[in-house]
């Protein structure tokens, strides 16, 4: 994969003419989810330019950047930090 994802991050690969990050955003608004929280790392402006803020497909967007590339794994953690906090404030 790694010819694939030199320009790109893995979630814009294109798969049937969009990127696999759209299928899946564009499934969970499908699905009745409208506020995303997306934690971006390589290439992050490669995602964050081509969702922007979500309004293009009636969603609200905002981004977490992952400093240190290491894996998807590192992503869950920042995300079990980022829930509790958000639970907290409830």
């Amino acid at each position: 994969m790694r010819e694939l994802t030199v320009e790109l991050p893995k979630p814009m690969i294109e798969v049937r003419g969009k990127p696999v990050l759209q299928h899946i955003v564009e499934g969970l608004r499908d699905a009745g989810i409208r506020e995303f929280f997306i934690i971006v790392g390589y290439r992050a402006d490669a995602v964050q330019n081509f969702f922007g803020d979500g309004s293009r497909y009636n969603i609200e967007i905002q981004y977490a950047t992952k400093v240190v590339q290491d894996g998807t794994g590192g992503a869950l953690l920042i995300s079990r930090v980022i829930l509790r906090a958000i639970r907290r404030s409830f």
